[in-house]
């Protein structure tokens, strides 16, 4: 079963490869304290319960201020049975708005108010469902998360078009790969296949003999950013 399934908070952190989170972090804040409230963009993964974290972290980006505008960008169908469309988006917003319980339902109410102010945007591009890598993106589409401040791309799949879906050594640095890119990206993703990048030297081989499946089993996770500066 590909999914992590870590008895306790200490483990999970354990199972953390590399973890540039901080960085992305301190990134934000420093845009907001600069010069203007960042924009991020969301490179969506699941619909269902990820679907809700990421607009429950969404929420939080706008109605702290933080943030001034949040994109979600999406399927148009279905590559894998739980991809995220359009669709899955409004319908959970629309559950969320109508649950039982009070504070699940005022987030709900917050984000429809974001979304139909245009703070909050539901995009879909032919791209997301192509077997392309993600330097051939489109110029539309590169211009368009280039007004980003900051990607976050959620999963294997995102990750694995990333790297190109190429066997790099894995120790290659992950800012190496992906400087293509036209805005800083935080990639999320737990290990289902074997491409990776930005490991220790000694990492791999540790890892080959204390989990010989780490790649593929799904209880391995990686948080790298790109950030153009100050790059990891």
């Amino acid at each position: 079963e590909e999914r992590p399934n870590h008895a306790t908070e200490s483990q999970a952190q354990a199972h953390i490869l590399s973890n540039h989170t901080p960085a992305a972090i301190t990134h934000l804040l420093t845009l907001a304290e600069r010069k203007k409230k960042p924009r991020v963009a969301f490179l969506v993964d699941n619909a269902g319960f990820e679907l809700v974290g990421d607009l429950a972290l969404s929420d939080f980006l706008l109605s702290s201020g933080l943030v001034a505008q949040v994109s979600f960008h999406l399927k148009s169908h279905p590559t894998f049975v739980s991809d995220a469309t359009v669709k899955d988006a409004r319908q959970t917003l629309d559950n969320l708005a109508a649950a039982e319980n009070a504070a699940v339902r005022a987030m709900g109410k917050r984000l429809q108010a974001q979304l139909n102010s245009a703070r909050l945007c539901l995009l879909q591009d032919w791209f997301w469902t192509s077997p392309l890598p993600m330097w051939e993106m489109p110029a539309s589409l590169r211009a368009q998360l280039g007004r980003a401040d900051l990607l976050i791309s959620k999963g294997d799949a995102n990750y694995r078009r990333l790297l190109g879906d190429r066997h790099w050594p894995f120790t290659t640095p992950f800012a190496e790969i992906v400087s293509y890119l036209p805005a800083p990206l935080l990639a999320l993703r737990t290990s289902k296949s074997e491409v990776m990048c930005g490991l220790k030297p000694e990492q791999a081989a540790a890892l080959n003999k204390k989990d010989p499946t780490w790649l593929v089993n799904g209880k391995w996770g990686l948080m790298q950013l790109y950030s153009k500066t100050g790059d990891q």
